[in-house]
């Protein structure tokens, strides 16, 4: 049994659409390592999702996280941890006072919702107990599955062949609940709004973003990452990327400190657009080179 997409996780996942295309056979997603002065880490960008069949191991890859101390992911993608953090989602994201997602939502808003749920044929009673910020998860995750698009990425991939003393993270599952369920309520809403009103549009974009991370090519996957995110309030970019981003220059900086061999995997859109970890890494004077 697959394990649940963790909320974040299924928000992007969300954005993303259906990514159904045939895939250059040479792929070579791309990698960087960084190094202080006597040591290095590797980075890797991920895609959360993938098509089945999708090939994006190399042999350096491999070569690299066999010789990896450690594995750090964004988070636990553990059975058990996503059970854990789904409950949480639960608690936050369900409205207990009696209050309907309908009673936040403007009468057009409302027209646009309910008719996108019978085009995915999804029920509209659950997600009335829904905040905006986990109707919006649900709603992409179910028009995914409507259009069978369900396969898992990188970080499921990988889970189940690391042993769990060699995996460690840089966020928990709380956090990256915070990111969302923390969000004031008209960001949580323009959230529901773009994700119904993109949902139709993304399959293109996203099918050229997949095809950039595959062929290792992030200065395309620079713009449309840019182009996907536009729709965006800067203060929700803020807390989506950028603060996260930022977060996790310490604990990055500290593996090179300690000189532990370690391969860190986020995801592909941290390493790409404004502040994105790279950056930040270079501009607190470590040396980043791309190999792959």
């Amino acid at each position: 049994m697959k394990s649940p997409i963790p909320p974040l996780l299924r928000f992007l996942v969300a954005l993303a659409g259906a990514m159904t295309m045939s895939l250059p056979v040479a792929a070579a997603p791309a990698m960087w390592e960084v190094r202080d002065a006597d040591s290095a880490l590797i980075l890797f960008g991920s895609f959360h999702i993938l098509p089945d069949g999708t090939e994006w191991r190399t042999p350096l890859f491999d070569e690299k996280l066999a010789g990896a101390d450690i594995v750090v992911f964004e988070t636990d993608v553990s059975p058990l941890a996503m059970a854990r953090i789904g409950a949480e989602a639960f608690v936050r994201g369900i409205y207990t006072d009696g209050t309907r997602l309908t009673d936040r939502l403007a009468p057009e808003m409302e027209a646009q919702l309910r008719e996108e749920l019978a085009r995915i044929g999804m029920p509209i009673g659950p997600v009335l107990a829904m905040r905006p910020w986990m109707a919006a998860n649900a709603v992409g995750t179910a028009a995914l599955e409507a259009i069978g698009f369900s396969a898992m990425g990188v970080e499921f991939a990988l889970e189940g062949e690391i042993a769990a003393g060699r995996r460690r993270f840089l966020e928990s599952g709380e956090d990256q609940l915070d990111v969302l369920s923390g969000a004031p309520e008209d960001e949580q809403i323009a959230m529901l709004v773009n994700t119904l009103a993109e949902i139709d549009h993304l399959p293109k974009l996203m099918s050229k973003m997949l095809r950039s991370w595959v062929n290792g090519t992030p200065e395309r996957l620079t713009l449309l990452f840019q182009l996907e995110m536009g729709g965006f309030e800067e203060a929700f970019m803020e807390r989506l990327i950028y603060a996260r981003n930022r977060n996790w220059i310490p604990a990055l900086e500290d593996m090179l400190e300690r000189n532990e061999q370690a391969m860190v995997i986020v995801g592909a859109g941290h390493l790409v657009g404004e502040q994105n970890v790279i950056m930040l890494l270079e501009a607190a004077g470590y040396s980043v080179e791309r190999i792959q």
